[in-house]
């Protein structure tokens, strides 16, 4: 038998607006499926998704479209059933183009049921559905059938409202005598564990559209199946030194309110705005021409001319200032080694991130020598001039295509022990180093989380740091002792 993993979701009950049960978080519906979708990006992406039913709080074309877009950003492939709440199953099929039945994948049939739904929402699987069922397994019968269905099949869930297939018994018979080695359901929104009955594997995926916003990674190997369900909630509250706002010229969707909204509903710790400072002293034409790096005098001048957005963005961020909400600015060097920021607005600067964003073009140019040279000098003007947090600190070379100078993994560890400066681990457009972030814990420098927020998708999403620090031995229980904090 061939290997096969699968992600399964169930129940995302996406909705216009907020739900009669408040614990269903239908308007972040679609959000919390892309959420689960980006994360495959990082490494882990399965073979295909299976999503089980209830995609939406009640059948609108347009936002199952919206949903339908959502999966189509991604090449892996999906299997898709309607639930009780995607009425007019034809619609649903039509917008999905798909259809239940049999789909290949590996060694597999996908196997998917769109069983009908009575008076007081009572399920049955129809005579005629077990047939071609049948029909498939006659023709495919050297191969392993794995089946879906939105309502649970075993076991059997006690309680007023009809949660199980009515003919239950006779659907696992036909599962038990026909190669199906596992069933996966949803509806049942708390979910139900892997369990196995005589030699039938059952799941039941909890709901995407209640906290802590469950999926499951389900892997199938050497004949063992094994599951593991997953979160999009943080599961601790982890902190952002490193989030940006409205005010920066590269910000997508993102305003203060929108990413605080996100911070309560991922359960975070607090959120520091550390927006760009060259972007609040300059225009946006000023500042992709780096006039900050080559012209450092035009700041004073903005400020002396009114023209900066400094002054805004601090009392922007102060109207939400509290114990979860921290005011930072991302600063960059110059040519004369000073950094993108006035003396005067360090004040009410909880932290300072120093960052080099961009390689002149007679470096770029240069010698590779002499670019790690300037680097290193960048650097080390960051750092004097009193950064708490170098940001991404190598992403600089890939951006430009340029290979990742590895020989300078030490120095950039010595200098930011020597200044107890942090070194910041972020996904956004970068590929943090192992090895570096690894020399940095053997030395005790502080690694500081920042997601680096350009777009809501990116608000609070920590599972990329979290599986890097755990490739490297760093557990949830010791987080807090790796981590930089702002007190």
């Amino acid at each position: 038998m061939e290997n096969l993993k699968l992600i399964a979701i169930g129940d995302i009950h996406y909705g216009k607006d907020y739900a009669d049960i408040p614990e269903r978080r239908i308007q972040y519906g679609r959000e919390l499926l892309e959420r689960v979708i980006r994360r495959f990006r990082y490494g882990d992406s399965p073979d295909i998704i299976l999503i089980l039913g209830d995609i939406l709080d009640g059948m609108d074309q347009q936002l199952l479209i919206e949903i339908r877009n959502v999966l189509d950003k991604t090449k892996i492939p999906v299997v898709a059933i309607p639930g009780n709440h995607d009425t007019e199953y034809e619609r649903f099929f039509q917008v999905m183009e798909d259809k239940a039945g049999a789909r290949f994948i590996n060694d597999f049939i996908i196997y998917s049921f769109s069983d009908t739904y009575g008076e007081g929402d009572i399920c049955s699987r129809e005579k005629e559905d077990l047939q071609q069922f049948m029909e498939s397994v006659k023709k495919y019968p050297d191969k392993k059938f794995i089946v879906i269905q939105h309502n649970p099949v075993y076991p059997e869930i006690e309680n007023s409202y009809p949660y199980n297939l009515a003919n239950a018994e006779e659907v696992h018979k036909y599962y038990k005598d026909n190669n199906v080695i596992l069933s996966i359901s949803g509806h049942y929104h708390k979910g139900q564990e892997l369990a196995c009955k005589d030699g039938v594997y059952y799941l039941t995926t909890p709901a995407l559209c209640e906290e802590p916003f469950r999926y499951v990674e389900v892997v199938i190997e050497n004949s063992k199946i094994t599951s593991c369900t997953r979160q999009i909630k943080n599961p601790i509250p982890l902190c952002d030194n490193h989030c940006h706002t409205q005010f920066a010229y590269c910000a997508e969707d993102i305003t203060i309110e929108k990413i605080l909204e996100r911070a309560e509903l991922l359960g975070m710790g607090y959120v520091c705005f550390t927006e760009h400072a060259d972007q609040l002293y300059l225009t946006k034409e000023e500042y992709n021409k780096a006039l900050s790096y080559y012209q450092p005098d035009i700041i004073k001048r903005k400020r002396v001319e009114g023209k900066d957005r400094m002054a805004l963005f601090k009392e922007t961020v102060n109207k939400a200032k509290s114990d979860r909400v921290k005011v930072g600015l991302e600063v960059t060097p110059d040519k004369n080694g000073g950094i993108s920021l006035l003396p005067e607005d360090r004040e009410g600067i909880d932290i300072l991130v120093g960052a080099i964003h961009f390689l002149p073009e007679d470096i770029l140019s240069a010698a590779s020598s002499e670019r790690e040279s300037w680097f290193m000098d960048m650097l080390e003007a960051l750092i004097e001039n009193g950064i708490d947090v170098l940001a991404h600190p190598f992403r600089i070379f890939p951006r430009y295509g340029l290979v990742v100078p590895e020989t300078l993994f030490k120095s950039v560890v010595d200098i930011l022990k020597s200044y107890n400066v942090a070194a910041e681990l972020n996904f956004h457009c970068n590929n943090p180093e192992p090895e570096f972030f690894s020399m940095c814990l053997e030395e005790g420098i502080k690694i500081s989380l920042g997601t680096d927020t350009h777009n809501l998708l990116e608000a609070g999403e920590f599972y990329p740091h979290l599986r890097f620090l755990k490739k490297l031995g760093v557990l949830p229980d010791i987080l807090n002792k790796i981590l930089y904090l702002i007190p």
